[in-house]
This record gives C-alpha cells, sequence and structure tokens, in this order.
C-alpha cells in the first residue's frame, strides 16, 4: 500500500494530506503488514512455585517441576485476556487476585490444558477451559480443575 501526498479525493471531494495524515496512514499500513504474518501474542514461561503471572503479556506457560502454586494480580482494563497454558504433568494451581464467579483457584495438572481468563469490573471471569488429551466426543476429560 502506497501512502498518498498532498491531495486525496474520497467520495468526488478532495483533501489535503498533511504530516500527521501521513503518519497515521504509515501506522495503519504497518499494522496491516504485520499483521499479514498471523496474530502472535506476547509469552512468558513460568517454572518457580509462587511466581506472578504477567497481566501485561497475554500468554503464560507454566513449566514448572512439581506441584506448585502461582498468582495473577487483578487486571487493569476490561477485556484484558489472559492465556495460561500447562507444559507439565504436575499440579499447578493458579490463585488470581479476584474473580468473577464463585471459584478461587485453578489447577492444571496435564500438558495441553488450557484455560483462558478475561477481566471484567468484577475480577478475571473464565471464559474457557479445555484439554489436550484424546477422549470421545461426548466426553470431557483433563481440562482445568475450579475449586472454591
Amino acid at each position: 500500500m502506497a501512502i498518498k501526498t498532498g491531495q486525496v479525493t474520497l467520495d468526488g471531494l478532495k483533501y489535503n494530506l498533511d504530516d500527521r495524515d501521513r503518519v497515521a496512514a504509515r501506522a495503519v499500513e504497518e499494522s496491516v503488514v504485520a499483521l499479514s504474518a498471523g496474530l502472535v501474542l506476547g509469552t512468558e514461561t513460568k517454572s518457580t512455585d509462587a511466581d506472578a503471572l504477567s497481566t501485561t503479556i497475554p500468554i503464560s506457560i507454566l513449566d514448572h517441576d512439581g506441584d506448585e502454586a502461582v498468582t495473577l494480580a487483578n487486571g487493569s482494563t476490561v477485556g484484558q485476556v489472559k492465556i495460561v497454558i500447562s507444559s507439565t504433568n504436575n499440579t499447578v494451581t493458579l490463585t488470581p487476585a479476584t474473580t468473577s464467579g464463585a471459584y478461587s483457584t485453578i489447577a492444571t495438572t496435564n500438558i495441553g490444558e488450557v484455560y483462558m481468563l478475561v477481566w471484567t469490573s468484577d475480577g478475571w471471569a473464565v471464559v474457557s477451559r479445555a484439554s489436550g488429551d484424546t477422549q470421545d466426543s461426548n466426553t470431557v476429560d483433563d481440562i482445568p480443575v475450579l475449586a472454591a
């Protein structure tokens, strides 16, 4: 996409472009190019007991060598997404600072278990839980466990 200089005609009307317009157009162009390669979210890997998951890095990978725990502080913006993926067969329990719902912890025990949280005005809401396990189409098996 080439960035025009001078004037642009839109719906039969002519508009002059100044430097701000060109900078904004360049930013949009660079964002479109970056997304054309696929959406890539930032990740962090956690392997230390009692470690805090980042609220600003969207994906946390749990790779603990024993049954351990992690925490998650309150989000800062409604709609903020947190995805947690287990890369260990050990039990790793997350305790969010504030939850939206009756749960107080979420535990994974198998490689491939995943859960997604969204920050709301009430706390972290669980919007998805999944397993990397094989099972029948009518069976739910080995998903992250919510506990009160």
